[in-house]
């Protein structure tokens, strides 16, 4: 079945973003658009005084970061999972032997 568009708006600090999206990435906006101002709120508190493009920078940078972590432990899995693999495998060929 084709996944059809949706129309949506998502808030972030207080500004309305009205997007075409597929209806299957509905549930992943509204939450990527939910931590976004989670973390807007954690950095307007620890850089209170400071100015709105400072804040977003930060949460954007809090955002990536965890990104790359995931990413690469994402990574470590994948090649610890080979590496498995490829002992197994020679393991069970030096039995044979």
């Amino acid at each position: 079945m084709e996944d059809r568009n949706l129309g949506i708006s998502l808030v972030i600090d207080g500004i309305s973003f009205p997007l075409n999206i597929k209806a299957s990435e509905e549930p992943y906006y509204r939450q990527a658009a939910r931590l976004t101002n989670e973390k807007l709120i954690i950095y307007k508190q620890l850089f209170s005084g400071e100015g709105g493009v400072r804040v977003f920078a930060m949460a954007a940078l809090d955002i990536a970061l965890e990104l790359v972590k995931q990413a690469d432990n994402v990574g470590s899995a994948d090649i610890m999972s080979k590496v498995n693999e490829l002992s197994r495998l020679i393991d069970s060929n030096l039995a044979q032997e």
